[in-house]
């Protein structure tokens, strides 16, 4: 949903009135994921998508009716669905979508405020009364469902739950992943653009003020940082949801990134260079005490292989392998 929000945020100034569509279950090949909405006004206006177009049309039908009655309707469609068959899920799976108005005042300000503020948190929808809670990370836990919420949540999962009989329905809306640029140079400039566009923060940390302060960012970080990496890695949490590239090209620079680095939980670390670049620093990574275990998680050459030439091509190699290693490894 995090994609439709700026419309969303438009049509609420607007004070117009909607409801949404949200896939709370799939099977098979469904187009859509867990967690895609569609937004559908009065006029029947469009935004987003449950099923990239398969069953827009039906769906746009039935959340006209909940706006009429205001009654929330959870409705499965799938190959064995004769109205599904008639708007054409060619793909053969199964998509069940849960429409209802959309968020109460107090529920849609709480979110708006955690995206903008970068916070996180959960909605919890009960499929039988459409009732939603809000789940905080730093929430405790009381009792088996939301013990169950808080792992979904922590999972940045989209999915359907039960407890006691009943469905629920954990949507996330987790802090965006962050990126560890280290090294501000113009290969830099080009993977921010792109960061952003993936919904990433992006930090970068360059001791050498010249480059940190004098490279013609066209999109700004969202932090940058004229430190050494030891002086300030200590103060991010390096752990699963952080993604560190390094492209600073001087070893006494990437070599203190990587001392720290190597040893944390962060998911993915790439280091810019040729092949003969990354011998060299194996080699001084092995003189500093690192396994070969632990010198083997950098991705050296950094990147998926696309030939790249420019800086915008080496930028494109590098965010879909940090994407890839986010969505698949």
């Amino acid at each position: 949903m995090l994609d439709i929000l700026p419309r969303i945020r438009e049509l609420i100034a607007g004070n117009t009135e909607f409801a949404i569509a949200t896939v709370v279950k799939t099977w098979r090949s469904s187009p859509r994921q867990p967690g895609s909405c569609l937004v559908v006004t009065k006029s029947g206006e469009m935004i987003g998508s449950v099923s990239g177009g398969c069953v827009e049309n039906a769906v746009v039908t039935k959340a006209l009716n909940v706006l009429e009655t205001g009654d929330a309707e959870l409705a499965k469609f799938g190959i064995a669905n004769e109205d599904a068959w008639e708007v054409g899920l060619s793909c053969g799976g199964e998509v069940w979508v849960h429409i209802t108005p959309f968020y109460t005042p107090d529920l849609w300000r709480m979110l708006d405020q955690s995206v903008f503020q970068n916070q996180g948190m959960a909605i919890v929808t009960n499929l039988t009364t459409a009732d939603r809670s809000v789940f905080s990370p730093d929430d405790v836990p009381t009792n088996e469902l939301t013990s169950t919420v808080a792992q979904e949540y922590a999972k940045r999962n989209n999915d359907l739950i039960s407890y006691e009989g009943v469905d629920y329905f954990v949507h996330s809306f987790p802090p965006k992943n962050k990126m560890l640029l280290i090294g501000s140079a113009h290969i830099t400039t080009e993977l921010i653009d792109l960061a952003h566009m993936y919904d990433f923060e992006t930090i970068v940390i360059d001791p050498r003020d010249t480059f940190a302060h004098k490279t013609d960012y066209k999109t700004a970080p969202d932090h940058l940082l004229v430190n050494w990496p030891q002086e300030v890695l200590g103060n991010y949490a390096l752990d699963n949801e952080t993604y560190a590239v390094i492209l600073s090209h001087d070893p006494k620079i990437d070599d203190e990134a990587l001392k720290m680095l190597l040893p944390s939980n962060v998911r993915y670390i790439g280091a810019l260079g040729s092949k003969k670049t990354h011998a060299k620093r194996v080699e001084r990574l092995k003189a500093y005490g690192f396994s070969a275990e632990e010198i083997d998680r950098i991705h050296a050459p950094i990147g998926v292989y696309i030939g790249a030439m420019s800086a915008k091509e080496i930028a494109l190699s590098v965010i879909s392998e940090v994407v890839k290693v986010k969505n698949v490894i």
